[in-house]
């Protein structure tokens, strides 16, 4: 069984001159947004994750902390709160994954260095098993480095914690077997 989580599919990334804009994120929201429809068809657990915080990013009363368009979440999906890194720091987020500790979790979203990373390493160290959608993920350009690199690195850092996979594998049903 798997569920899915959403993280942090803000405006604050796609917005133009903002400091998380992330430049490149074009294939891997569409890439996000498959992934997003898959589980809903499937039935999958779904979470969204929304960081908001005080200050310039972020920021509650901003319209760049809201939810980029198609990543709203829908009345059955459960929405988790945080102003941290991990989703783990949202009680909402805990709540749910105790509730479906059975699952693997399955992530998607913003930032692969920072939100997604720090999620999955905080809740490998609590017992849960996650798969990180590597195509539907992307990072911040830092220190020189470029948003491919960064995004490469943590994917190859979240091969410890979790099983790195893209969205055609995820999103594979499983023909049906007919008895002959």
């Amino acid at each position: 069984m798997k569920a899915l989580v959403v993280i942090d599919i803000q405006r604050e990334y796609i917005a133009a001159g903002r400091k998380f804009q992330i430049k490149l994120i074009g294939n891997s929201l569409n890439n996000a947004y498959s992934m997003l429809n898959f589980a809903r068809n499937e039935g999958w657990p779904i979470i969204h994750v929304q960081h908001l915080q005080d200050g310039d990013l972020f920021n509650r009363a901003s319209d760049t902390s809201d939810f980029i368009d198609g990543f709203v979440p829908q009345a059955n999906e459960a929405l988790a709160v945080k102003g941290n890194y991990s989703s783990f720091s949202s009680p909402a987020f805990v709540q749910f994954v105790a509730a479906h500790a059975d699952h693997e979790f399955v992530v998607i979203g913003y930032g692969s260095t920072m939100c997604c990373l720090s999620t999955i390493v905080d809740g490998y160290h609590r017992g849960y098993r996650f798969a990180f959608v590597k195509d539907a993920s992307a990072a911040l350009a830092v220190n020189g480095h470029s948003e491919t690199s960064m995004h490469e690195h943590a994917s190859a850092i979240l091969e410890r914690f979790a099983r790195v996979t893209g969205t055609d594998e995820e999103s594979m049903v499983e023909p049906l077997h007919l008895a002959a």
